[in-house]
């Protein structure tokens, strides 16, 4: 999926929206600003929107001497996705088919998400997913699907999230206790997005294998991806897709080994699936 000038307003926005969230120098929040909108002139079009954002991150942590300038925000995140472990834990062990409640679970933290002009709230998401349709909803082909693999990569996205990634995957595990599970980060920090060092702090990996993509962008760009990734991607015959990064990195390939859940959080995206903002998606790709 290639940028459009909603892309470049929402990039050039999300780094206005970073330097008041770190409370920086009015002149050195001035200078980022300035100097990126000079960058979003000579975006290229013919790049997904994660390629794109990734040099102006890299612009904003070389600026403000932070390797992750959006690190408080995602331990905020994981911090108020932890409160909700109860409650998402019951619903789970009272469901009948557990694994979809699970899925539910997943993308309901979808809405933890910096880069995104359109703001969800988690309260209300949890509140109300259990009882929300999904409005494209592929989970019976990719339950046939799991049932019949021997390996799952599930590639994550933003902090807050892993939180509940790590339920879906310990349910996973227990349904199919001889499936191979990989969790994939992204290979350094971006945004609030989940790298190895969240992934292993929320103890994931006692029910799945943690890696790392190498990829330097919000969003799994195969030609960022580092070469053993790329192997193990390549051969592994099912992929869930968490959050709109990766589908906008994704779905122009067309393959239907993966299979991408998130919430509908930009117009553009919306535009793509021909959905509405806010609706969940679980869609093969």
């Amino acid at each position: 999926m290639n940028i459009t000038k909603d892309c470049v307003e929402c990039i050039v926005g999300q780094i206005n929206k970073a330097t008041k969230l770190l409370d920086l120098d009015v002149d050195l929040a001035n200078e980022i600003n300035k100097e990126v909108e000079k960058k979003a002139l000579n975006f290229d079009f013919k790049k997904s929107p994660p390629f794109v954002a990734k040099d102006v991150y890299e612009y904003l942590a070389i600026k403000t001497n932070l390797k992750d300038p959006l690190e408080k925000l995602k331990q905020e995140s994981i911090k108020k996705a932890t409160s909700y472990l109860p409650l998402i834990e019951e619903k789970i062990s009272l469901s009948e088919d557990k694994l979809f409640t699970a899925i539910k679970a997943a993308v309901a933290g979808n809405v933890i998400d910096f880069a995104t002009t359109k703001e969800f709230c988690l309260d209300q998401e949890i509140n109300s997913i259990f009882e929300t349709n999904f409005s494209i909803n592929d989970y019976k082909i990719f339950k046939e699907k799991l049932e019949k693999t021997d390996s799952l990569i599930i590639l994550a996205d933003n902090a807050g999230e892993n939180i509940f990634d790590k339920v879906l995957i310990k349910t996973i595990s227990s349904l199919y206790p001889n499936l191979k599970i990989y969790y994939a980060t992204r290979g350094k920090a971006i945004i609030n997005d989940i790298t190895t060092k969240e992934a292993f702090q929320s103890g994931i990996d006692k029910y799945c294998e943690v890696i790392s993509s190498g990829v330097d962008t919000p969003g799994l760009d195969k030609s960022r991806a580092s070469r053993e990734f790329m192997e193990l991607f390549n051969k592994t015959p099912l992929v869930l897709s968490k959050g709109m990064g990766n589908f906008e990195c994704l779905e122009s390939h067309n393959d239907n080994k993966v299979f991408f859940l998130f919430k509908v959080k930009c117009n553009v995206v919306a535009n793509t699936i021909s959905k509405n903002l806010g609706e969940i998606v679980l869609k093969r790709g």
